[in-house]
């Protein structure tokens, strides 16, 4: 019989306290609903996500642990009716990425009366029993401020790509890279839009704005997924100079970073937070406990000489950063931070 209701855990060792010991389970249930399955970064948490739930059950020879991964395309009304079939299920823990935290309140009661350990991804909830955040605010300050630095105090127009209205995430996102803007007095956003989260979306704006603004000297977005349909529109027009500045850690965006127009992303890494997730799960099985809110852990990535040109131009020093060559492994290598070698 499943031990339903147990303290919850989050992803690195140094976040967790010691919680009372537990019976370990015979078998962990985990269950991700994400709001869609199409932008890279949702390819790469699930890809993450599987290979570490195969790992975690490979290692530990005393605990069953599956999961599954379940895609809302978009639908707010899909991810409710999944969820409400998921607490049916009673797995032990569910991770969701909500497409709208007030719509799913009643929900987390819900699940919760089920024994369910709900965490809420993202878009931090105060019913939750946990939240994964990622800083936002911290990171798009940061992103802010490294435009600031390499614009060199030149005059800078920059268009910002928007998430979608009421997003919580979203919207601090947005809050930081304004904050950071806001230090410098040469950067002036010429445009804000929001995409949706969609980057056809993203493309009829960037389409837009690279007629309408002729002089943009930079795209910031709130998400990688903004900056494919970008990059290759300045691209096939031959713009050499425009700036991209991301928040995602997409492998292919962070790539670009070394000979291209990317200037700074924040690590995320889909795949970093696909281990993550698990890692989480398996603490919370053996009833370790984390802080209520959790920040994963999201360096700055810049070029060395960017960063360098950065400094000179006073970008604080004391913003951790990570260079291009080690920012890609550990982008690509979740299992280093989070593989079962973190909890053994």
């Amino acid at each position: 019989m499943k031990l339903k209701t147990m303290t919850a855990g989050l992803a690195l060792a140094t976040a967790f306290g010691a919680g009372a010991a537990l019976a370990a389970d015979d078998t962990l249930d985990i269950v991700f609903i994400n709001d869609g399955h199409v932008a890279p970064y949702h390819v790469a948490w699930l890809t993450g996500f599987e290979d570490a739930i195969a790992a975690y059950d490979k290692a530990f020879e005393d605990v069953k642990v599956s999961g599954r991964w379940l895609s809302a395309e978009g639908s707010l009304e899909k991810m409710i009716q999944q969820t409400e079939v998921t607490i049916n299920e009673r797995p032990d823990v569910m991770f969701v990425n909500a497409i709208n935290v007030d719509a799913f309140e009643p929900l987390v009661a819900k699940a919760q009366a089920e024994g369910i350990t709900w965490i809420a991804v993202h878009s931090p909830m105060e019913s939750a029993d946990y939240s994964f955040t990622l800083g936002d605010v911290a990171n798009g300050t940061n992103q802010g401020m490294a435009m600031c630095a390499l614009s060199k105090g030149e005059p800078f127009k920059v268009g910002v790509m928007l998430g979608q209205a009421g997003n919580p995430s979203g919207e601090a996102r947005r809050e930081g890279i304004l904050k950071g803007i806001a230090t410098c007095d040469n950067v002036e956003v010429v445009a804000e839009q929001p995409a949706d989260w969609d980057t056809v979306k993203a493309q009829t704006i960037a389409e837009n704005w690279f007629t309408q603004y002729p002089d943009l000297n930079a795209i910031s977005g709130v998400t990688d997924a903004y900056m494919y349909p970008s990059i290759a529109i300045a691209t096939n027009a031959g713009n050499t100079d425009i700036q991209f500045y991301g928040y995602d850690g997409d492998i292919p965006i962070i790539q670009q970073m070394e000979s291209g127009q990317v200037m700074a992303d924040i690590l995320l890494s889909g795949t970093r937070e696909g281990w993550n997730f698990v890692q989480m799960a398996y603490r919370i099985h053996k009833g370790e406990t984390p802080e209520k809110v959790y920040d994963f852990f999201t360096p700055l990535v810049l070029t060395e000489e960017n960063h360098k040109i950065a400094l000179e131009h006073g970008f604080p020093e004391d913003v951790q950063v990570y260079y291009v060559p080690q920012a890609l492994e550990v982008a690509a290598k979740g299992y280093l931070e989070f593989g079962p070698d973190s909890v053994k």
